[in-house]
């Protein structure tokens, strides 16, 4: 079978004169309209159309092929200005976060056209469409963290906002809470301090109590880079501010023996355990959460803390940090004859022989 070669010139396949003569006789024959069009896969219209052509002038009315060009103009078609207008407005959408609405609104104010949204989005779609705001992909790091096997190996600190909706009427408005957070990285025990001030001094008092809480010290601290835990952004050589001297937390770290890290700037998924344990306080505490003050709120807290400490988790094994704490701790001192922690030496010491 002959196949029809596509002419670029047309948007259509154009039917050849011999087929529509053939389809043009078989519906003389008796045949119907439908059953001569599904024969020769051609339209019902065009053999009805044929045939009349053919009956007022014959094979010679089968042979012209009349023009296909629209008698009325296009209902949608705009001028080379609007559509301009149009193409500058959508270049300018990745720089302004603008949205299709917004290029059909700019576009009917600007130009003064009663235009359509579907034409605007026509056209929008013909210049490539609308690339929304991107930031800059972050380069995150593609290592294996590196998470200890065993506690008192490494700490992670942090602080979060307590959320302003949680406070009563009868707080003032512009007072403010904070959450200050200690989580071992090995059995994801954590230990929260509420506070009324977010500075240095309340770090190392939270630092202190989390030490008297686990009963044991961390071989590394990690925080990130705020002012409430490190001054190394006051510390540079020639800053108008530097101090000679060590601040409290690093006299306070270094006098324990304790190895303060700090992430690297802008990477909060390096302190991604204690970071994750917030979204899950914010969901599971602060959604409900309703105090009328400090005290009350380290009453709630606490109870929070010993509510999440006994929790199963999936990352352990579908074990509480408590029994992932204490796995550890009997593992220490089968293995080394460690006592890690005296608030659990009655339990170690059952495992004597």
């Amino acid at each position: 079978m002959d196949i029809l070669q596509q002419n670029k010139q047309r948007n259509y396949t154009p039917i050849p004169p011999s087929t529509r003569l053939k389809a043009v006789k078989r519906a003389l024959r008796g045949r119907s309209l439908e059953d001569a069009a599904g024969f020769y896969h051609v339209g019902r219209s065009s053999v009805a159309r044929w045939l009349k052509a053919y009956r007022a002038r014959g094979e010679e009315g089968l042979s012209s092929d009349k023009s296909h060009r629209p008698h009325t103009p296009c209902a949608w078609a705009i001028g080379k200005e609007v559509a301009y207008k149009i193409e500058c407005l959508r270049r300018q959408a990745g720089r302004s976060n603008l949205s299709t609405i917004d290029i059909w609104a700019k576009a009917v104010k600007q130009t003064g056209e009663n235009l359509s949204y579907s034409t605007v989005l026509r056209y929008v779609r013909r210049g490539g469409g609308v690339e929304p705001y991107r930031p800059a992909k972050k380069n995150r790091h593609d290592k294996k963290y590196h998470t200890p096997d065993e506690v008192g190996v490494k700490w992670q600190m942090d602080v979060k906002f307590v959320p302003a909706e949680c406070k009563a009427l009868t707080i003032s408005g512009s007072k403010s809470f904070f959450q200050y957070t200690v989580i071992d990285e090995a059995s994801r025990k954590r230990f929260l301090h509420f506070t009324e001030e977010h500075n240095m001094n309340e770090s190392v008092a939270a630092l202190k109590l989390a030490i008297a809480f686990f009963g044991y010290q961390p071989e590394i601290l990690q925080t990130d880079n705020g002012t409430e835990f490190t001054d190394k952004a006051f510390r540079k050589e020639g800053a108008k501010h530097a101090r000679p001297y060590p601040s409290a937390m690093e006299k306070f770290t270094t006098s324990k023996g304790i190895d303060h890290r700090t992430i690297k700037p802008g990477t909060p998924e390096h302190n991604g355990k204690v970071e994750r344990s917030h979204r899950t306080d914010q969901d599971r505490f602060y959604r409900g959460l309703s105090f009328y003050s400090l005290e009350d709120l380290r009453n709630q807290g606490a109870a929070w803390m010993k509510r999440y400490n006994a929790t199963p988790k999936r990352v352990l094994g579908l074990r509480s940090p408590n029994e992932a704490e204490l796995d550890s701790l009997k593992r220490l001192y089968k293995n080394n004859g460690e006592v890690r922690c005296p608030k659990f030496l009655k339990s170690l010491t059952s495992l004597e022989p």
